[in-house]
């Protein structure tokens, strides 16, 4: 059963939704011990940027020719990657025009192809940071730590604490709980550089680093009990 609202109001995990048939009230009593799931139609067109962002990486794509030339062809790889929406997320004839796509879907589709160009160092024409929405960051922060690459940069990188997670000096870093400290992956120019300018270059960037999980601990070699 489906029926379609408009979102009113949110105050925590509370929403309050308008019906657009408040005749098919009555069906809510049907249900009333039941589990409701929440399912959101995202109504904003793809962005102009999330579109050259994306194109663009299915550009870099193809100039590395993973698999060989026969894969260097960007129609190819963009047709394989629209099918992958499908079948690892669900999303059925996926697209990128304003008519049919949506922002929610453009940023799965453009962190899908991230992680692709960081899981096979794919040199990148664009600055991930700079083309990125908020909400996508967060996902590629944790993506350039599982893949050690800088998020700044996209060089190789190891992982800097950030302020408030940060080891104390004389501390055994191999004696430390590291489960919820926050960390980001930067290389070795970049890491300097947050060693002093830290607050300013995440406000900057946008970013909020990234706890500390079991596979991030392992990547690591980090204690986490």
């Amino acid at each position: 059963m489906e029926l379609p609202g408009k979102l009113l109001s949110r105050r925590g995990s509370v929403v309050t939704i308008e019906l657009e048939s408040p005749d098919k009230l009555y069906e809510l009593d049907k249900v009333q011990d039941s589990v409701i799931t929440l399912n959101i139609q995202d109504g904003r067109s793809v962005s102009p940027k999330q579109r050259n962002f994306a194109f663009a990486l299915i550009g870099d794509i193809a100039k590395a020719e993973i698999g060989g030339k026969w894969a260097g062809e960007p129609e190819l790889i963009k047709r394989a990657f629209y099918f992958a929406m499908d079948m690892f997320y669900g999303i059925e004839d996926f697209s990128l025009s304003n008519g049919r796509g949506n922002m929610s879907d453009a940023n799965t589709f453009i962190n899908m192809l991230l992680e692709f160009c960081l899981q096979h160092n794919v040199p990148l024409s664009k600055r991930p940071l700079d083309n990125l929405d908020d909400p996508a960051i967060a996902r590629y922060e944790y993506a350039c730590l599982m893949n050690k690459r800088c998020v700044i940069c996209g060089l190789k990188a190891d992982h800097h604490h950030i302020t408030g997670s940060k080891v104390g000096m004389g501390n055994d870093r191999s004696k430390i709980n590291h489960r919820g400290r926050r960390l980001i992956a930067l290389c070795r120019e970049h890491h300097d550089l947050f060693h002093h300018e830290e607050k300013e270059r995440m406000a900057e960037y946008h970013l909020q680093g990234v706890p500390v999980d079991e596979k991030i601990a392992q990547i690591y070699h980090l204690n986490y009990w």
